[in-house]
């Protein structure tokens, strides 16, 4: 794929794990990905970026939550007016916007369906610089209980159109599209009735060349697996609990050159 240089606000841009153990989580996720680290120190709050091929890929920050959680973030040219605009879609404002120094301006949110999510103003930082490989943000998925809410709150505050997905194999799973931009930028899908205890959540797809190898060294290390199988174009996918109970999927997805 060939090197990003920039994101169109809308799109999905980055990940960002937040969590109690951030060093064992450093171990755990490198095991998984063979990710190396750059610390940013406590004038960033302890900040860790997760980096593949000489590509900042993901993000990992400590939390005082008991338990973990991925977030994920999308890009916009403005988080305050993005702010602004949560809030008159339903949402709720969570954390910022707020500056992290030239490296862009960020802001967490709740949106109107119930599920954290991100947005992202790039200054010298403008998200993964490598997506849709192994070790690296190929896709990530909406999951709740109230679809109209969600698909009207990714129109008001991104722009994003929800249609059918035919790859997904299931009737009930929706893509989020970006008008002018080739392919669904994520997904979105529905909590059933046995999920009535799970609370609404986005969940980051990351690339692996072997779905089963990598369940299994993720179990090994402490992780559970919540659905292992493949999509409806026969590649492997396994969702998975980290062992501090952040959900996340790995996918096969074709090696770069």
């Amino acid at each position: 794929m060939p090197e990003l240089l920039s994101y169109r606000p809308g799109e999905l841009c980055w990940a960002d794990l937040f969590t109690p153990e951030p060093a064992a989580s450093e171990r755990f996720y490198a095991t998984l990905f063979d990710w190396e680290y750059v610390h940013a120190g406590a004038a960033f709050d302890h900040y860790t970026y997760a980096a593949a091929k000489g590509h900042m890929v993901a993000g990992i920050t400590p939390s005082e939550d008991a338990e973990a959680s991925w977030i994920v973030a999308f890009s916009t040219t403005s988080a305050d007016d993005t702010a602004e605009q949560v809030s008159t879609a339903g949402g709720e404002l969570e954390d910022g916007p707020r500056d992290f120094g030239i490296q862009g301006r960020s802001l967490f949110a709740v949106d109107s369906a119930g599920a954290h999510v991100g947005f992202w103003q790039p200054r010298a930082h403008m998200g993964a610089g490598l997506v849709g490989e192994p070790s690296s943000l190929c896709w990530a998925e909406l999951a709740v209980r109230d679809t109209p809410a969600a698909d009207r709150f990714y129109a008001e505050v991104l722009g994003l159109s929800s249609g059918a997905l035919a790859a997904a194999g299931d009737a009930g799973y929706a893509a989020y599209h970006l008008e002018g931009r080739e392919g669904p930028v994520a997904g979105r899908t529905v909590l059933g009735p046995e999920q009535r205890d799970v609370e609404p959540f986005w969940m980051p797809y990351f690339g692996v060349t072997d779905a089963r190898w990598t369940e299994e060294t993720a179990t090994d290390g402490g992780a559970s697996v919540i659905w292992s199988g493949a999509n409806a174009e026969g590649r492997g996918v396994a969702v998975l609990a980290d062992p501090w109970g952040a959900t996340f999927a790995v996918l096969e997805v074709p090696s770069g050159p």
